[in-house]
């Protein structure tokens, strides 16, 4: 018995562990700290999420862009669509399988060039959107 649990852990050593497990925990509504601002995900089933990142202000919402996490094979792929900008087209970033967070790339794009999801609990995350070098900023969220 302890020669085929030996070999389980040669065979399989992180299987339990997987990098590329889905991010199901963002499924509800977030609140930046010390702002009106808000993500809001909802959990369409097991590969995607949708989500609405917005702000309220005089007791209206305004849209600030459109999110979409979806596993597409092996990738996980976050989906961004701002409001007035970009001429309303779509950027995409794949997930960096070597990081221990939801850290999201695409090196093309000019800002951002990487979005960075970090679970610190149930209800708090940090969000860090950067170009890799001088332009960063960091925020935390927490669940509602």
């Amino acid at each position: 018995m302890k020669y085929l649990l030996f070999l389980w852990f040669i065979l399989f050593p992180f299987s339990g562990f997987s990098q590329n497990s889905f991010p199901d925990f963002l499924h509800g509504t977030w609140k930046t700290e010390n702002k009106l601002q808000f993500e809001h995900w909802d959990l369409l089933n097991e590969t995607t999420l949708k989500g609405i990142s917005y702000e309220l202000r005089g007791g209206d919402i305004y849209i600030i862009e459109y999110l979409d996490l979806q596993q597409q094979n092996q990738d996980l792929v976050y989906t961004a669509t701002v409001v007035r900008q970009n001429q309303g087209k779509e950027v995409s970033f794949i997930r960096n399988p070597k990081a221990v967070d939801y850290s999201f790339e695409n090196l093309s794009h000019d800002f951002p060039k990487k979005i960075i999801y970090q679970r610190l609990g149930d209800s708090e995350i940090m969000v860090t959107v950067t170009d890799g070098m001088k332009k960063t900023f960091s925020y935390k969220m927490f669940k509602q």
